[in-house]
């Protein structure tokens, strides 16, 4: 009890089953830590990432102290969800915290009392204030605390929290607490403007410095190939109206849209590692498809036109009983030879002497199979026999040889339509989801110029 802000212990019933339903459903939460973290004392813990009920959760039961945690009413919907947030510390406020009197009230009750407060980004400003938002919230917060405080320190720990927006791909919830922010003594009574601007320029750097962002190299290949989708849609949209000369020559990301990613990368890197995910999947499609079809169309394959491809189709289908006639008369002979190693490739048998052997295994087993067709059903089917031997060995070879590795590559041009139907529904997906992200709710965004 702190205060008359009332918190269940972090021992008590209501995290236990918290943390029974995060066992239920698989989902594991490691807790990464720059240093020790005071048991007592008042403390805030700015996270980088936006708020979110679970993520409220998560850090209620993974400090290793009592928790208090800023939350937007609206991300709590329900009076089941909001009764299980009261008990977990979890003090909710309006749309905008500076707009709800009673909540920064509690919180700075919270603050005063010695215990410890989670502020997270604020998830309903512009992507190009986010930083300064959370920032510049924990340094008010801290403000205003400290003075009633009568110059005591509160500890600022800025934490990362990378949550997976996709939980089949990876169910494991990450948070990094880094060390706490060293700021000057003795400057707050005389310049506390300074030493909150301090205190924002610090958070801010350490916020660019997330632990779970995407490499600098790997970024710079997410927004090139970012750019390349957007300019493949925006050519796809155009090529579809008639008489439209614009093309997409010169076209760049907009300085927003890379700004909002650079952004993102450290505020809320799981979802640009998702966005990331959806667009290596689609270059693995695209690199399929170029293959299949550079397989299909190129060097001298014989699908180049269309008779040619019907022709083609019409031997694979009509052509397969005959080669299966000519397996039946040679698959005795096939094994014969294989068995005496007539298909070795290091043979040391000379050549002539390796066809002499192929030839009489041959003949020998013509003349036995004829014999067998004349005892069974008579010398006039053995006569019309006799020479359909080596005109379906001649046809099966043929078949093996030629027909076959190209009608596999018949089938495959089946498969390029489908490909390409599965990446264009692959590139709206994409482009929807970060039209969605960039677009404000009452305003859309243009993210190309």
């Amino acid at each position: 009890m702190e205060n008359g802000v009332e918190i269940s212990s972090r021992h008590g019933f209501w995290s236990r089953l918290v943390r029974a339903w995060f066992r239920l459903t698989r989902r594991r939460i490691r807790l990464l830590r720059a240093g020790e973290i005071p048991a007592e004392g008042p403390a805030l813990f700015a996270v980088s990432h936006p708020a979110g009920y679970l993520h409220a959760l998560v850090l209620s039961i993974t400090i290793d102290r009592p928790v208090h945690c800023l939350l937007p009413k609206n991300l709590s919907p329900g009076p089941l969800s909001r009764f299980l947030a009261r008990h977990m510390g979890v003090i909710l406020y309006e749309e905008e915290l500076t707009s709800s009197q009673a909540g920064v009230q509690e919180a700075l009750n919270v603050l005063v009392s010695g215990g410890s407060l989670v502020v997270f980004a604020d998830q309903h400003a512009t992507s190009a204030s986010v930083p300064g938002t959370v920032a510049g919230t924990a340094a008010a917060l801290v403000e205003h605390a400290e003075a009633q405080l009568m110059g005591s320190g509160i500890a600022v720990y800025p934490v990362h929290l990378f949550l997976p927006e996709s939980t089949p791909q990876s169910r494991e919830i990450l948070i990094y607490i880094d060390s706490a922010i060293v700021r000057p003594t003795g400057q707050a009574a005389a310049a506390p403007n300074a030493e909150t601007a301090g205190l924002v320029t610090a958070l801010e750097a350490r916020f660019q410095e997330n632990a779970f962002q995407l490499r600098p190299v790997d970024l710079e290949f997410f927004l090139s190939d970012l750019e390349e989708v957007l300019r493949t849609g925006l050519k796809e949209d155009w090529a579809s109206r008639p008489d439209w000369k614009q093309d997409t020559e010169g076209f760049v990301l907009s300085r927003f849209t890379t700004e909002w990613v650079k952004q993102t990368n450290y505020l809320h890197p799981s979802q640009l590692v998702a966005l990331r995910k959806t667009l290596d999947d689609y270059r693995g499609l695209q690199k399929q498809c170029a293959l299949r079809e550079l397989e299909v169309e190129g060097g001298d394959t014989p699908l180049g036109s269309g008779w040619r491809r019907a022709l083609l189709w019409f031997e694979t289908l009509l052509g397969l009983p005959i080669a299966l006639y000519g397996f039946l008369n040679h698959g005795a002979i096939a094994l014969v030879l294989f068995l005496a190693g007539s298909f070795k490739r290091n043979s040391s048998r000379a050549r002539t002497t390796e066809l002499m052997i192929r030839a009489g295994v041959t003949l020998a087993f013509y003349i036995l199979q004829i014999l067998l067709v004349a005892h069974t059903w008579g010398r006039a089917a053995a006569g019309y026999y006799a020479p359909s031997l080596p005109v379906s060995g001649w046809y099966l070879w043929r078949y093996v040889g030629l027909v076959r590795p190209q009608a596999r590559l018949l089938f495959i041009s089946l498969t390029i339509p489908a490909l390409k139907r599965k990446i264009q529904r692959l590139r709206h997906a994409l482009l929807n989801e970060l039209d969605q992200t960039l677009t404000p709710s009452e305003e859309k965004t243009r993210v190309t110029r």
